[in-house]
């Protein structure tokens, strides 16, 4: 998914909704080398056949999983999973997919990594997510705590969906830094997704091509995407840094008008640091002219208390006429609440 802005009333997004032999049935505690790769029976939003290097084991999975040659290293669409204490690595859609579209199913992914997941050479196609949970006309739920996610084509962590509910706490989300292949973004919640995003480590997530920015927590929905409001997502005590925005919330009328009702984004206690500027047209890519924001809203009665915004990444006055700089961007946002930040 990415962020474009077409002016500074005239904000406009480009994404789409996650739509949606041999099973692995026991405990990976070894080195899982690259092997078949599974027929899930799923596709991806592009019409992609997804295989998976496991489906659905039984057991905690745990060790080396080398995804290498499948669209998925652990795939799960039902009961309920853990992945503990493992290495994923390798596969071109997805690490971890806990699939909830049509299904119900809930999964547990802590204290392992996830990397190297994407198309090799990296490409622009929206796809390569460390962790991710989906859930239309269906249920995913369940927690990714404690990991480590880098090398990744599109996003880190993601949750998508009215039935994905998930607690993503104290990850550390590494992006490749500046990147002009692919637009980045740390962690996601997306079209209707529940959920709570807690203690993380976030860093260099910045995008040097066009109309486009890397963020480090996105949340997004409603009618500009013909998808569900996200409502009542908590962005809390995260540290962000080396990102182009920070934190984004963008839910917005067809029209890019704030909605009637209240998105409820509560972002309290973050620190968000940027002392460079490197984003060059993801504002106004005709004109050149880039974007930085450690906070951006674009909402109804979203919450802005307590965050810590620093460095002259964020300063308008630093950046100039290169780009559009701002601590905290309010201005597509209804009614929001702003008190106790600090800007340095």
């Amino acid at each position: 998914m990415y962020l474009s802005r077409f002016g500074r009333l005239g904000r406009a997004v480009a994404a789409a909704s996650l739509m949606g032999s041999m099973l692995a049935t026991g405990v990976a505690t070894t080195a899982l080398a690259a092997g078949p790769c599974i027929a899930t029976g799923a596709v991806d939003r592009d019409g992609t056949a997804l295989t998976a290097r496991l489906m659905n084991p039984s057991g905690v999975v745990k060790g080396k999983v080398d995804a290498t040659g499948c669209s998925v290293g652990v795939y799960y669409s039902t009961g309920k999973g853990t992945v503990r204490n493992a290495d994923i690595f390798g596969a071109t859609y997805y690490g971890v997919l806990v699939d909830g579209n049509g299904h119900a199913v809930a999964a547990d992914i802590v204290n392992s990594t996830v990397h190297d997941i994407g198309d090799l050479p990296l490409t622009s196609d929206r796809h390569g997510q460390g962790i991710a949970y989906r859930g239309f006309g269906g249920t995913a739920t369940g927690s990714a705590i404690g990991n480590r996610v880098w090398h990744f084509q599109e996003a880190g962590i993601n949750e998508t969906g009215p039935g994905a509910t998930v607690a993503v706490v104290a990850n550390r989300v590494t992006g490749r830094g500046p990147e002009d292949v692919i637009s980045q973004n740390g962690i996601q919640v997306l079209f209707g997704a529940h959920g709570n995003v807690v203690g993380n480590v976030i860093s260099d997530l910045s995008f040097v091509g066009t109309w486009a920015t890397g963020n480090g927590v996105l949340v997004a929905g409603g009618p500009s995407y013909d998808q569900p409001y996200t409502v009542g997502t908590r962005i809390v005590g995260n540290v962000i840094s080396n990102t182009d925005v920070g934190i984004v919330v963008f839910e917005l009328n067809p029209d890019w008008t704030p909605p009637e009702m209240g998105t409820d984004t509560w972002i309290v206690g973050n620190l968000v640091r940027n002392d460079v500027l490197q984003n060059v047209g993801g504002w106004d890519g005709d004109l050149g002219v880039g974007y930085q924001a450690g906070i951006s809203i674009d909402g109804h009665a979203d919450h802005v208390i307590g965050n810590t915004i620093i460095g002259r990444g964020y300063d308008q006055a630093f950046c100039g006429d290169a780009a559009v700089c701002l601590p905290i961007d309010t201005d597509v946002d209804l009614d929001p609440i702003v008190r106790g930040n600090r800007i340095r």
